[in-house]
């Protein structure tokens, strides 16, 4: 990861171009994972970007765990921005805590420990910028030609003579 997010990420406190940004806040508890995956899956959908979705959920998921987890039990915040120019979206997720993650090699048999990995190996960019109130960790997904060619392909062709 990171310590930065790349330039064309706005700020945590800056709107996103187009406007189209969801913002929750989460309890610091054994629930905050699972009610990530869910915002993170009605706000794509108002967008039209069923796509995303599973990674997104994914990655939102494991990044509020950690939150949740590693934070200072204070309420987390989930911000998710749709991209104006290019189709992707940026997840940010904020707790109160000043410790910065730190990735870990877990063993074969090990149940946690793998949630910065998967983050790197998912998203496009990945990060974590630290503030006067704790903590800020990001990741950005992009719609890539491929993926962008599979969506397209799961859209029902117009019937003949239509």
């Amino acid at each position: 990861m990171s310590d930065l997010p790349p330039k064309e990420v706005p700020g945590a406190d800056e709107p996103s171009a187009d406007g189209a940004t969801v913002r929750t806040e989460l309890a610091a508890d054994l629930t905050s994972a699972r009610q990530a995956r869910s915002a993170v899956r009605q706000a794509l959908a108002g967008w039209g970007m069923n796509h995303f979705s599973d990674e997104a959920e994914l990655l939102a998921s494991e990044l509020v765990a950690n939150a949740a987890e590693h934070g200072d039990g204070k309420p987390i915040s989930l911000a998710l921005r749709r991209h104006a120019e290019r189709p992707g979206i940026t997840c940010e997720v904020t707790d109160g805590s000043p410790a910065m993650p730190q990735r870990t090699e877990p063993g074969p048999d090990s149940e946690r420990g793998r949630g910065l990995a998967i983050v790197e190996a998912l998203a496009r960019s990945s990060g974590v910028r630290a503030s006067e109130t704790g903590k800020t960790s990001w990741f950005t997904l992009a719609l890539t030609d491929r993926a962008h060619r599979a969506a397209r392909q799961l859209e029902p062709e117009p019937e003949a003579g239509a």
